[in-house]
């Protein structure tokens, strides 16, 4: 046996449309990138799923196609849901769930805002303790600089949300206005 005939024996068999068609590469690209903010790889790999996916999926396939245990993307599928990067369907008189990717793009984002919100008001709660003016000045930076991010990202949602659909929680929205330690 030769080495082309070993190499031959390993290769795995392209049996998914996804294989054929680049859509693996993008799944393992979509969970290369998303890692960084902490998913597990399947997370990942099952959201980019979710994007190429026209029509709502149920777990079962998504198993299936993404070559994992039907746990595994249980937890994925959960996961993505609770961060707002799937929705979750059902269909009348059936316990079947099916999948797809969420209508509105703001996924954990939202959330981002309304954690800069508590970075900036804790940041100026306790400018007070800074030992000196240098202190003072860096966590007022900072608070400008979260200030900044939030106000960045909330723009970013409310340009691409839907009319009327809420992207920041309540609490988010009455904080309202730049903390009182913005020098503008």
């Amino acid at each position: 046996m030769d080495i082309l005939e070993i190499q031959n024996m390993v290769k795995p068999k392209l049996t998914h449309p996804a294989d054929v068609h680049g859509e693996c590469r993008f799944m393992d690209d979509i969970a290369s990138l998303m890692v960084p903010w902490g998913w597990p790889h399947n997370v990942g790999r099952m959201y980019g799923y979710l994007l190429l996916s026209d029509k709502p999926v149920t777990l079962d396939k998504m198993a299936e196609d993404l070559r994992i245990a039907k746990s595994n993307a249980s937890v994925a599928a959960r996961t993505l849901e609770q961060f707002g990067n799937a929705r979750r369907h059902t269909e009348p008189g059936s316990k079947r769930i099916y999948y797809t990717a969420p209508e509105i793009l703001s996924g954990p984002f939202a959330s981002k805002t309304d954690l800069f919100d508590r970075i900036v008001r804790l940041l100026a709660a306790n400018e007070a303790i800074g030992r000196s003016a240098e202190v003072n000045e860096r966590l007022e930076d900072m608070a400008n600089f979260y200030e900044d991010m939030r106000a960045a990202v909330q723009g970013v949602l409310d340009r691409y949300s839907p009319a009327g659909s809420a992207t920041r929680s309540d609490d988010a929205a009455s904080l309202g206005n730049r903390t009182a330690t913005r020098a503008r």
